[in-house]
């Protein structure tokens, strides 16, 4: 360790002629490791160095000499590497700051820079775009707020994202959660790194997540979303695209803004998965170059399986992670593919191509930390009468111990809507007396689903005495502070109680 420290700092002082003023820094102060692989000038096979930085030379020493040289350092000696022959290098990664630089470096990605610039105006068009999508986002209310979930989020990535580039570029993004069910993960043009509720519910474990967010930044260090608004077409104008998108949200609301919805959640606004596909699809994907193309896809599959051994966590997360998203698809055929991957065509074959895995077993520290998302989760499925889906979600906590009561109420409102026969009903009557255990407060879903039951059992009596206590349940809620929309389901339950009431005392 000391005679690599006295090597750095030797190399350090020998530093003078390529770092004049002359020259153009294109990148950093880097200083990653490395060793010859083969005899180069006066260097031989096998001697260590230390890449320092990327500099384009003002006036090139000798005749045809490439004006981008990498310099690096070795036997004391400063030496100019040619950015087209730094593959005569192993640079040897050993931390996140050096592994991201160095696949920059490999992806050549300065001089790609040289020849197109960093075209700030293109990054400035791309960071407004994702600007208006997000206020589309917020306007439709599809931001899941929980602030113990994002800063969860936010410590992850900033543990895999570089605070430093080999590259003149910078900004550390932010995490935002999506409310949509299906697993996906946007990096935007304004450095918001978007996560989906389904992606935290289809994952099981901390590994898969960092997996999964370690191909996010993959795609983000590598500049993927630029390169692909490159090659995409020219686009409409900004404000008429967004425009149309706007008009496509409200009429996804529109059709849902009389649909009675019986489970009461105060202040808990569900997604409709009309709205959600309105804003997270194709042509969105498209515009803002988050659309990648299968070559970028299978890179990040291979830099997050690196990343993953090099900070010593199970490379296979990555393998594990993509399989449970296919899993979902497949199971799913029915509804429209609402992420960048479009219909998902590739994704089997990446997959297979990446090897076989053992499953990871499920990590209770990360079921714990998202039970609460599940449950979230559950009821939108609920909500859009996706019932099997539903009680699948909801039995994952159960099934973990991480529970709540709605948790119980889902699975039974599943059960009610798909079966009923003598036994559903028992099994259903079970699993509301255990959401009625756990509930810290009174619920009334629970007590209204208990007279359904009762009336499908032709118990009128029973029933009758079970509306008179769920009235009193809504007038005990109507002296609680509550909202507009709350007195107006508050009134709504009251007449419709008062018309069963009436209906039942005849029967």
């Amino acid at each position: 360790m000391k005679r690599y420290i006295l090597f750095l700092l030797a190399a350090m002082l020998e530093c003078g002629i390529m770092f004049s003023q002359n020259n153009r820094p294109l990148s950093p102060m880097l200083n990653i490791p490395g060793e010859f692989k083969q005899d180069y000038k006066d260097v031989k096979k096998g001697t260590s160095c230390i890449l320092q930085r990327v500099i384009k030379l003002k006036r090139p020493t000798e005749q045809g000499e490439s004006k981008l040289q990498a310099v690096v350092v070795a036997n004391g000696i400063q030496v100019g590497v040619p950015v087209n022959e730094l593959g005569v290098i192993a640079l040897k990664a050993t931390d996140k700051n050096s592994f991201w630089q160095t696949a920059q470096l490999s992806n050549d990605l300065i001089s790609y820079y040289e020849k197109k610039g960093y075209q700030e105006g293109m990054r400035k068009e791309q960071a407004r775009e994702a600007d208006d999508y997000m206020k589309e986002l917020e306007q439709a209310k599809l931001f899941y707020d929980d602030a113990a979930i994002e800063d969860y989020l936010q410590c992850m990535l900033l543990s895999i994202i570089p605070e430093k580039m080999a590259v003149m570029r910078d900004g550390t993004p932010l995490v935002r959660v999506l409310k949509s069910p299906a697993p996906d993960m946007l990096m935007l043009g304004n450095d918001c790194l978007l996560v989906s509720t389904g992606m935290l519910t289809t994952l099981d474990s901390e590994e898969e997540l960092y997996a999964v967010m370690s191909r996010e930044v993959a795609h983000y260090v590598l500049d993927h979303a630029i390169i692909t608004v490159n090659k995409n077409i020219a686009r409409a104008k900004r404000a008429q695209f967004w425009g149309a998108v706007a008009d496509g949200v409200v009429a996804a609301t529109e059709e849902y803004l009389y649909d009675r919805y019986d489970y009461y959640v105060p202040g808990l606004i569900f997604a409709t998965n009309d709205v959600v596909q309105a804003l997270v699809n194709d042509n969105i994907a498209n515009r803002m170059g988050l659309d990648y193309s299968e070559k970028q896809e299978k890179e990040a599959d291979r830099m997050a399986m690196s990343f993953m051994s090099l900070m010593e966590k199970n490379k296979e997360a990555v393998i594990s992670a993509l399989n449970k998203i296919n899993q979902y698809y497949q199971r799913n055929k029915d509804v429209e593919v609402l992420s960048k991957y479009g219909a998902y065509g590739s994704l089997p074959e990446r997959v297979g191509k990446l090897g076989k895995f053992t499953p990871l077993a499920e990590d209770r520290n990360y079921l714990k930390k998202t039970s609460t998302v599940v449950s979230y989760e559950a009821g939108m499925m609920d909500y859009n009468k996706k019932y099997n889906e539903s009680r699948r979600l909801a039995m994952k906590n159960i099934n973990n111990a991480m529970a709540c009561s709605d948790d119980y109420l889902m699975v039974a409102r599943s059960i009610m809507k798909l079966s009923n026969s003598k036994e559903s009903n028992a099994e259903c009557l079970e699993y509301l007396n255990k959401a009625d255990e756990t509930s810290k407060i009174t619920n009334v879903n629970i007590c209204k689903m208990k007279i359904l039951l009762l009336l499908r059992e032709n118990k009128q009596a029973d029933a009758v005495n079970l509306l008179h206590e769920y009235q009193e349940l809504l007038n005990r809620m109507y002296q609680q502070p509550h909202s507009q929309e709350d007195s107006q389901w508050i009134a709504g339950e009251h007449t419709w109680a008062e018309k069963l009431l009436d209906r039942t005392y005849i029967m």
